[in-house]
């Protein structure tokens, strides 16, 4: 983190969007890293898109790897007309009634039947329950379990699927992702106004694996 020593007019200071992109295993790590929560208590909202200027089909979970805490509230959102509309593909929270106004469910919860239907986690955002897990998932294979059995033995009724059922194949397919990041990690405590600094997003790494 930076403490106090960021500054983007500064390259090894800097920690920039492409940071989140380039090839890890480097010590130290390299991340991109948002503005504090200096305006507290509006909102630290942020968007990060991703386009591929092409139809992506979706083949692994979708992975971001979080420097800082994982945010307390957090939507992913999908485009299948390269940015002009946008459909959330899965709700992240602390408390989902709360956030979202949804139930909490995980993909473990979902059918055959209601595949597509949209869920809020608690899983991936209490960082004080799992504060060394840095990850949050958007989980594809465990959908796919669902056709191709728990080890994807039988991708042929998995692709079967895929092959007649538009819609199916449609929530699998994306020309852009947006990531809204609403409200940063405070450790599950009451926001101290006197340390603003040590509030806000970091991601070291983004994995979308497609073809």
């Amino acid at each position: 983190m930076c403490n106090n020593e960021c500054d983007a007019n500064t390259e090894e200071l800097a920690h920039p969007p492409k940071l989140m992109f380039d090839i890890e295993g480097r010590n130290p790590t390299t991340f991109w890293q948002s503005t504090s929560w200096q305006k507290y208590p509006k909102a630290l909202l942020v968007n990060i898109t991703l386009s591929w200027n092409k139809t992506i089909e979706l083949t692994d979970d979708i992975v971001l790897t979080f420097e800082s805490g994982r945010p307390e509230q957090m939507v992913l959102e999908k485009s299948l007309d390269y940015g002009r509309t946008w459909q959330p593909y899965q709700f992240y929270a602390t408390d989902c009634l709360d956030a979202f106004t949804m139930e909490p469910k995980t993909v473990q919860d979902l059918t055959q039947h209601t595949l597509l239907d949209i869920i809020c986690t608690e899983d991936y955002s209490r960082g004080y329950v799992w504060k060394y897990d840095k990850t949050v998932r958007f989980e594809i294979k465990d959908r796919f379990a669902l056709f191709a059995g728990p080890r994807l033995h039988n991708m042929a009724s998995l692709y079967g699927q895929l092959d007649t059922t538009k819609n199916l194949r449609d929530f699998f397919t994306i020309t852009d992702l947006r990531i809204r990041l609403l409200r940063p990690a405070t450790g599950a405590t009451m926001v101290d106004e006197d340390k603003l600094t040590r509030y806000f997003y970091a991601i070291s790494d983004i994995k979308v694996h497609g073809r």
